[in-house]
């Protein structure tokens, strides 16, 4: 039984070789298509002489006045362009996916920042820099820290619970940890709360304050009283609870000032030194693109100044 033949390979020729023979018959001439490529007019002879040799065929003849391809040179010159202009049109399209990609920055953020300091921040920055997209993710702390780790995301924006491993971290703000209490509450009216006004009534923490429950039982157990909040896994049931009298809280001073309502109260301890610190993280091996530096920067900026506007 008898094979079909093989198809010609293509492995002998170089794109190189190719582009020149075709400079040479759009220009009519060796210098001429030299002066185009930048290279010296014996490199382009011999890129050509290479060509032919490779295919053993004769491509061009020299006129009294210019080069001209002879019929076997006109067959590939058809052919060519056809290939080169597809090649071309491929990379264009790869070239903007790359530069569409490099112009997307993936943040995340924990879901108070993704929705109360984020949106105008990113607004504000989109406004001077409209051809880049950026795309805000609101997860839970843990997943936050997972998705940069990962490179899921570019960056991350978040209140820091310690150091995470492989990741950098830039500060970005710091403020002060406010005691919430129900409007009829006993403390609401007083002028001056100190923790040991604190430890009769019941508290209930968000999950995610690991840092801000360590403090808050070395202080009770330093007073001789038990720690034993409720923990809420989401800002809403938590809020929920203290608008109903069912327990106090703390919460940073931004998110007690954007989540004010009449059925609660925000109160200073006196004697209560704890804050929230956030910042921006990457993953440390990354090397971010122009405009994720660029957005970090712009975070670095004006964040703290967006945080305080909420109070």
């Amino acid at each position: 039984m008898n094979k079909s033949p093989e198809p010609p390979s293509l492995t002998r020729l170089e794109l190189a070789e190719l582009e020149t023979f075709l400079w040479v018959v759009r220009e009519g001439s060796f210098s001429a298509a030299a002066h185009k490529l930048h290279l010296s007019q014996p490199a382009v002879t011999n890129r050509v002489k290479r060509l032919e040799d490779k295919l053993r065929v004769k491509l061009l003849v020299r006129t009294t006045r210019r080069v001209e391809a002879t019929e076997d040179g006109v067959f590939l010159s058809n052919a060519a362009e056809q290939a080169v202009a597809g090649l071309r049109e491929a990379l264009r399209r790869f070239q903007q996916t790359s530069d569409s990609e490099r112009n997307q920055i993936t943040v995340t953020a924990t879901p108070m920042l993704a929705a109360t300091v984020m949106p105008m921040l990113i607004h504000a920055y989109t406004e001077r820099y409209p051809d880049v997209r950026i795309v805000l993710r609101d997860l839970l702390y843990e997943q936050v820290v997972r998705e940069v780790a990962e490179g899921r995301a570019d960056m991350g924006v978040a209140a820091l619970e310690g150091a995470p491993r492989g990741l950098r971290f830039q500060s970005l703000a710091e403020e002060k940890m406010l005691l919430v209490v129900p409007a009829r509450h006993p403390l609401a009216d007083v002028d001056a709360v100190t923790m040991d006004m604190i430890l009769p009534y019941p508290l209930m923490l968000l999950d995610r304050y690991k840092g801000l429950r360590k403090y808050l039982k070395e202080e009770y157990e330093r007073r001789g009283a038990v720690f034993n909040p409720q923990i809420s896994a989401t800002l809403p049931t938590l809020l929920g609870m203290i608008d109903a009298g069912n327990c106090v809280t703390f919460v940073p001073r931004s998110m007690a000032q954007s989540n004010s309502r009449h059925t609660r109260t925000t109160v200073v301890v006196q004697d209560l030194d704890v804050s929230r610190r956030y910042g921006s993280i990457v993953a440390r091996k990354a090397e971010l693109g122009a405009a994720a530096l660029n957005f970090q920067s712009f975070l670095r900026k004006h964040f703290k100044t967006r945080l305080e506007d909420l109070t």
